[in-house]
C-alpha cells in the first residue's frame, strides 16, 4: 500500500485489527480499533480507552476499543 500512498491509520498493527481514525473540527482525534483475529494484540503504546475508561494496553480477541489520538 506504501507505493500507492496510502498509509495505515495507525502503523504498526497485525492486518487483522482494523483502525480508522476520526476527527473533530477542533483537532482532537480518536483512533477506533477492531481486533478481527482470536489472539490479543498488544498496542505500541498505552492509551485511554473511552469505551471502557481504563488505560489499554492490548487489544483483547475480537476485542474493540475508541482509543484518544495524540
Amino acid at each position: 500500500m506504501t507505493k500507492a500512498g496510502v498509509e495505515p491509520d495507525v502503523p504498526g498493527l497485525p492486518a487483522r485489527v482494523e483502525a480508522v481514525t476520526r476527527h473533530a473540527p477542533d483537532g482532537r482525534r480518536w483512533n477506533v480499533l477492531l481486533n478481527h483475529s482470536s489472539e490479543a494484540v498488544p498496542l505500541r503504546e498505552t492509551a485511554h480507552d473511552l469505551l471502557t475508561g481504563a488505560l489499554a494496553h492490548e487489544l483483547p480477541p475480537g476485542g474493540c476499543a475508541v482509543l484518544r489520538g495524540h
